[in-house]
């Protein structure tokens, strides 16, 4: 084993293990909880303001991932820089949160002191995720449809219940 292998692996057990894990995991499961609430705040407080369709594009926002960097791409916009700024941050955070998730199902499943319901509910986060990428990027693609908006913030709440599942089971001894 190379020296690059062992602090490898080294790193993914102290990290995602039970053994002296670099983050606690009952910290993890917390912060991606608060961020995934946060999130969905976000997202509620984006549709509130009118600013689910101000990054007319998906991914990308204006056809760039910091339309900020680029003024005139958003100078002549129908929506206000506040507008536009609430949307891109929403998808910014939605990204984090994502590899929060992540993080969070790969502890879950190494742990092997964390109960099986828990992880199986971080594993089940991590299973609607994709559906509700995809659900996003039909949010913006499909112009507010209500049914996919509706979809969207079920998936949603969905992660959210399975993640606080976790945290709950990470708590317990």
């Amino acid at each position: 084993m190379t020296d690059s292998q062992s602090l490898g692996s080294t790193f993914g057990t102290r990290f995602l293990g039970d053994k002296d894990p670099i983050v606690p995991f009952g910290w993890l499961a917390g912060v991606t909880v608060v961020t995934t609430f946060v999130l969905m705040l976000l997202g509620a407080y984006t549709k509130a303001i009118g600013a689910g369709l101000s990054c007319p594009d998906w991914p990308t926002c204006y056809g760039t991932w910091i339309p900020f960097l680029q003024p005139e791409v958003y100078q002549d916009a129908a929506y206000t820089q506040w507008q536009i700024f609430v949307e891109w941050a929403h998808r910014g955070l939605a990204m984090i949160t994502g590899f929060l998730i992540l993080g969070t199902a790969i502890a879950a499943w190494r742990r092997e002191s964390l109960s099986r319901f828990g992880r199986l509910s971080a594993v089940f986060a991590l299973g609607i995720l994709p559906i509700q990428v995809v659900l996003g990027g039909l949010t913006v693609t499909e112009q507010l449809e209500p049914l996919i908006v509706t979809s969207h913030l079920g998936a949603a709440i969905l992660i959210f219940g399975a993640l606080v599942a976790t945290a709950v089971a990470a708590r317990e001894r």
